[in-house]
């Protein structure tokens, strides 16, 4: 099924006394020490290392799924340490080296249930004890309101200031959820009560999100020199730019006190839009994106870690963890079918899945609604839905989660560590063309192809089996709402304001990447890619320089009005209304320049 390169020729291996020549014939093998096997030594190294990037996928001579799940592995064992301590010094100094693993200790440290709590005085609004990323910049110390990213990131105290709100200085934390919403298209809750969803949404355990980027980006956006509306004339993050997305949920006493989640104090917002108020709670690590630029992997590789219970209690009981779109109707582009359908690389066959169908949010068309008397979120909601797995885990993962496992338990440090309780959904390495017209043997980077964490990339198909580029938002039919107006006190728009959901698209999303060489695609079609999961999302950001050239950057917290016109974020409230979150799609999704 792979595509062959022009020109591509066969070569074989010789070992001389157990080294690999290289001649004419012979090839030399990759040196990969990221992807092998994952051991106890790997687990409680002080200090952890972030692993080397990956060597340049070749044809003949491919990494492994294993492998690249062992490299993500390695990197959330090395985001997930503690930062290093600051010297004691003024209240207006971060109490930790942002972005600089701690030297005296490690992954074993940070997985102490307690480990948060116990770096807090009484007297301080910070820990001294956070993970690595915990430490890196949030998206709106990133581009904050009407100025620019200043200052030395390793000492900066974390300061909030959006277009909506400001934190103060006594509510700041180093985490910041100021998203309530799965990128404006749906919201997703816990139930309170057993597996059953309140009759409100809002009485049960809203799943909140936050984006942080490391010193890299950071210091990458400080040092543009940005004339206010105009373009750039080139954008392009560089290499070892490390980006997070995060989910969080409030705990249950019980559930905080099970020493199963990391758990921190952050920041969360109530309120209406216009007049949000902060405030601060103890909430539980349930979702972390990992995707990080290197040499030879100019489109990021794509790494998501879910929590074990996210949909099964301990006790295998169902979490009853659902969601509501906001969105009722949906509809797919003329060249789907009338039965949608998926086709998932599992790595041992390709498994066709259905999607719903298009037209209503309803049962009959294919979702797994909860049944009951519920209040809908919005005018336009539908649900509650049920958050479903589909079986898009590889066997390549599944098997080196079981390895690290085993490697836990070999050390015998982890017995009571938080981190035993997450694991890896997936990861992908390269964008890759989908070719599942052809019976036989898939193409390995297609893996994960439609790689969604059940907590952040919750819905089907708008962003759970996913794959080409986004139309925006739907066409509106005659004589309806605009959705880009305010909604008028008769009533909420009667129509989709949101991005197509694109599960048969054919459209690229992945275009003109700065030094992509993509395995057995052709050099023609490097540009082009039509691409799944978290990859394909994130190709459809898009930044157009000074000549016109609109190239992929994969960053959502990239946009012309934050990196040109000097913009902020807005933060994003509990009871966020239809209109807020169709804007909020918008910003995401749409295909405009970023």
């Amino acid at each position: 099924m792979n595509k062959q390169v022009k020109g591509f020729e066969h070569v074989s291996k010789t070992v001389w006394s157990g080294t690999l020549l290289m001649c004419s014939s012979i090839v030399l093998a990759q040196s990969f020490p990221g992807g092998t096997p994952i051991t106890p030594t790997d687990l409680t190294a002080t200090p952890a290392q972030l692993p080397a990037p990956p060597p340049k996928y070749q044809l003949n001579d491919p990494i492994s799924h294993e492998e690249f799940a062992r490299f993500a592995w390695r990197q959330f064992i090395y985001l997930n340490s503690p930062a290093k301590k600051a010297n004691s010094g003024p209240t207006t100094v971060s109490p930790v080296v942002r972005g600089t693993v701690d030297p005296n200790a490690s992954f074993v440290t940070s997985g102490n249930p307690r480990f948060y709590h116990s770096g807090k005085s009484s007297t301080d609004n910070f820990s001294s004890n956070i993970l690595l990323w915990e430490s890196y910049a949030h998206r709106s110390e990133l581009f904050p309101k009407d100025s620019k990213a200043s200052g030395d990131f390793p000492t900066l105290l974390p300061k909030y200031e959006f277009e909506n709100v400001t934190v103060t200085s006594n509510q700041a934390r180093f985490n910041n959820l100021d998203e309530s919403s799965q990128i404006g298209q749906n919201k997703i809750f816990f139930p309170k009560n057993g597996s059953t969803p309140s009759t409100n949404p809002y009485d049960d355990y809203e799943v909140l999100f936050e984006a942080k980027v490391n010193q890299t980006e950071y210091d990458y956006i400080k040092g543009l020199n940005v004339t206010v509306g105009q373009p750039l004339a080139s954008f392009d993050l560089p290499n070892e730019t490390i980006e997070i997305k995060a989910a969080w949920r409030v705990l249950s006493d019980e559930l905080a006190q099970s020493g199963r989640y990391h758990t921190a104090e952050a920041v969360y917002y109530k309120g209406e839009e216009s007049a949000l108020e902060a405030h601060v709670a103890t909430f539980g690590l349930i979702g972390l994106h990992i995707i990080r630029k290197m040499e030879n992997y100019e489109a990021f590789v794509f790494s998501t870690f879910e929590h074990v219970d996210n949909l099964k209690k301990p006790n295998g009981a169902d979490t009853g963890l659902y969601f509501y779109t906001t969105y009722n109707q949906l509809s797919y582009q003329s060249t789907v079918s009338s039965t949608p359908h998926a086709i998932v690389n599992t790595g041992t066959n390709l498994v066709q899945l259905p999607l719903p169908k298009a037209g209503s949010i309803t049962a009959a068309n294919g979702y797994d609604f909860i049944s009951g008397n519920f209040t809908q979120p919005t005018a336009t909601s539908a649900g509650p839905i049920r958050v479903v797995q589909p079986p898009t885990i590889t066997n390549a993962v599944i098997s080196v989660n079981q390895e690290v496992k085993n490697a836990m338990a070999q050390s015998g440090q982890f017995g009571n560590s938080v981190w035993q309780y997450y694991q890896l959904k997936g990861v992908q390495p390269l964008p890759a063309n989908e070719d599942s017209s052809v019976a036989g043997k898939a193409n390995p980077l297609t893996k994960d192809f439609f790689l969604a964490n059940n907590v952040i990339e919750s819905s089907q198909p708008g962003i759970q089996l996913f794959k080409g580029g986004a139309p925006g938002p739907l066409p509106q039919p005659p004589n309806t709402v605009n959705c880009d107006k305010p909604v008028p006190a008769s009533g909420q728009p009667s129509v989709n304001c949101l991005p197509n959901p694109r599960a048969g698209a054919t459209a690229a999303n992945i275009q003109n990447v700065p030094n992509l060489v993509v395995p057995g695609v052709s050099h023609g079609e490097q540009n082009n890619i039509v691409m799944g999961g978290c990859m394909g999302c994130h190709g459809q950001s898009k930044y157009t320089n000074a000549s016109g050239t609109k190239s992929s950057i994969f960053s959502f917290l990239i946009s012309t009005e934050n990196l040109e016109s000097r913009g902020g974020f807005k933060a994003e409230p509990f009871d966020q209304n239809g209109v807020s979150l169709s804007a909020t799609a918008r910003r995401y999704m749409a295909t405009q320049s970023k």
